[in-house]
């Protein structure tokens, strides 16, 4: 059977048929119509179009007028930031940021489009969505969140809607779903598409419908319409050409011919007294005329967009190809390098096991010879006791008075052991530079520390300040002035008042690891002090070493996050450090200028427990 609908475009109805098959045997539309001859089978398509041209057609633009959420016709689309157009109820009924239900993340379920096809504009009336033309597995890959969320732009919530397509962001307007513009250009496309298509209804002919009846809603060709004119029931109806009609004013039915610049709407001339008095008013026409201007000007810079590609793109090659020309050259020579450092690295690593090794012999040889020396020693020392035991026992007094001056330096000399030689310090320092190459690390050290070889840096201790840590360096030397670049070693400070017999404070200590050490000291009054330092419970050379401490100017201000939170949000409050708050005097989290921690609001310093950086201002009188 035949069925009529009414379509509602641009603010106006059309009727179109829509013809059904149907197995009846008296349905007009299968070859039964009284009309037609038994013989005679009128196929229900246009007579004046290719069938296959028609299917194929109708299947893209089907494809393109499917909405991307519903996969229905769209139905008032309303146009997003990206150019891509959904139906107003599919809008209106997005999820909200937070709710359960709809507020998850992409996947194959979430747009709907049509099977097989790994392309689509979701409704936008044109194909320029490039992320659809990939795969698909790529594409899933990428999960994102669609919706209407609300977020804090200077102050205020604004409520941005995500692109279910390309997941770009829209800023609602005020009036929400609704006040989005609507595809004109898309809406005129099937308004276009619709006419095409409307046949006569009247006629069992594939005629095209040239006019309408308002007041009976039929379709007609352009001779049943001369028909229907001369009709008496139906001589005073009036035929309208099927034309799109003009846009009216959705609250006063007029016709929208003003155009709001400060709304950025098309408005009626009511509405120019009701709601838009005050408004900068322009004719719609002439604001058309210079927004397509505008338009033009936008078009001729993008038609320059794939030129510009096209050279980019040579550039891009022309890049890529410098780069792996270069990136080829630098692989050689990192590989040159690096069998020169291994062949260096292997040669410093047999150096310096040559040097452990020939230690060792050394110490070796040292130790022998010193036993040697020992053993020599304690004969020597047998011969002479014999010898002085014979003489006192059967020499006579003139032969003990002249020789006993003999006997006795040589007993006392003999009974004085020589020192034992240093033990052998050898020990590897894996971060210090080689001796013969900077670009190498790894050193052998082969003696201790000298206590009177070392050597602290006391730079500024004549001028150390009441409760603020000061620091002092130890650095390790061997017997020669070597520096040691290891640590280890035990070592101690201890500071006290040159005036007092109190018991010294100790040094807090710190090994760097390197062969230096940190003595951090913090005098608790004015005064004259002395440092200590010992290695291996002997002093250095130069200890103790004379301090001076003087009282610091004290904080005159607060430690604070910022004078913004500090004050309680006062204008006037001043904070020393170089952040400024736009409106304040003082500085503000986040702003220009903070120094990013607390700090004191006199001088701007972080140190909290540090001296006050301010400058001291001094009064002289004349």
């Amino acid at each position: 059977m035949e069925v009529d609908r009414i379509m509602y475009i641009f603010g106006s109805f059309t009727r179109k048929k829509d013809k059904r098959k149907s197995f009846d045997q008296s349905s007009i539309s299968a070859g039964n119509s009284p009309l037609r001859r038994p013989n005679s089978i009128a196929p229900r398509t246009s007579a004046y179009e290719d069938v296959k041209g028609v299917k194929e057609r109708k299947r893209h633009e089907v494809k393109l007028w499917n909405c991307g959420l519903c996969r229905k016709e769209l139905a008032e689309p309303r146009l997003l930031a990206c150019l891509h157009s959904f139906c107003t109820r599919c809008l209106q009924g997005l999820p909200q940021e937070g709710e359960a239900e709809g507020w998850s993340e992409f996947d194959g379920g979430s747009i709907q489009q049509d099977p097989g096809s790994s392309g689509g504009s979701a409704g936008s009336g044109y194909e320029s969505d490039p992320r659809r033309s990939g795969s698909d597995a790529s594409w899933e890959q990428k999960q994102r969140k669609y919706g209407i969320l609300t977020r804090k732009i200077s102050g205020k919530s604004v409520q941005l809607i995500i692109c279910p397509t390309c997941a770009q962001e829209t800023q609602l307007p005020l009036g929400g779903v609704s006040a989005l513009p609507l595809n004109y250009v898309l809406l005129r496309k099937m308004a276009g598409e619709s006419r095409a298509s409307v046949l006569c209804d009247l006629c069992n002919c594939d005629n095209k419908a040239q006019s309408r009846c308002d007041q009976c809603l039929v379709s007609v060709c352009e001779s049943c319409g001369e028909g229907h004119s001369r009709q008496k029931t139906t001589a005073r109806h009036s035929l309208q050409p099927l034309q799109t009609p003009a846009t009216l004013c959705s609250q006063h039915r007029a016709e929208l011919c003003v155009y709001c610049a400060t709304c950025q709407q098309v408005v009626c001339r009511d509405c120019c007294l009701i709601s838009h008095s005050g408004h900068a008013l322009a004719n719609a026409a002439r604001a058309a005329a210079e927004r397509a201007r505008l338009l033009q000007d936008a078009c001729d810079r993008a038609r320059l967009v794939p030129e510009n590609v096209d050279r980019a793109t040579r550039m891009l090659n022309l890049q890529a190809q410098q780069v792996d020309s270069q990136a080829a050259r630098v692989e050689a020579e990192v590989q040159s390098w690096g069998a020169q450092y291994l062949s260096a690295v292997d040669a410093h690593v047999r150096a310096l096991a040559g040097a452990a090794a020939r230690a060792r012999a050394r110490h070796a040889q040292r130790v022998d010879e010193q036993a040697r020396a020992l053993a020599q020693r304690e004969q020597h020392a047998l011969e002479a006791v014999e010898f002085a035991e014979e003489l006192m026992s059967s020499g006579r007094s003139h032969e003990l008075l002249s020789l006993h001056g003999s006997v006795l330096r040589r007993l006392e000399r003999l009974t004085e052991l020589p020192p034992v030689p240093p033990r052998l310090e050898l020990r590897l320092a894996p971060t210090a530079p080689a001796t013969h190459d900077a670009t190498l690390v790894g050193r052998l050290l082969t003696q201790a520390a000298d206590p009177d070889r070392c050597v602290v840096n006391t730079e500024g201790f004549q001028d150390l300040r009441v409760d603020c840590p000061h620091e002092a360096v130890l650095e390790l030397r061997d017997n020669s002035g070597e520096r040691i670049w290891c640590g280890g070693e035990q070592v101690a400070g201890y500071f006290r008042r040159s005036d007092s017999s109190a018991r010294p404070q100790s040094a807090r200590i710190s090994d760097r690891g390197d062969g230096l050490y940190s003595l951090t000291v913090t005098p608790p009054s004015p005064g004259a002090y002395l440092l200590a330092v010992t290695v291996n419970n002997k002093p250095v050379k130069g200890s103790p070493f004379q301090c001076a401490a003087r009282a610091c100017q004290p904080h005159s201000g607060q430690f604070h996050c910022c004078s913004f939170c500090s004050s309680g949000g006062r204008r006037d409050a001043h904070c020393a450090c170089p952040g400024h708050m736009p409106g304040y005097r003082g500085c503000g989290h986040g702003h220009a200028g903070h120094p990013g921690a607390r700090h004191w609001s006199c001088c701007g310093s972080t140190a909290r427990r540090g001296p006050c950086e301010r400058a001291s201002l001094y009064q002289f009188s004349v």
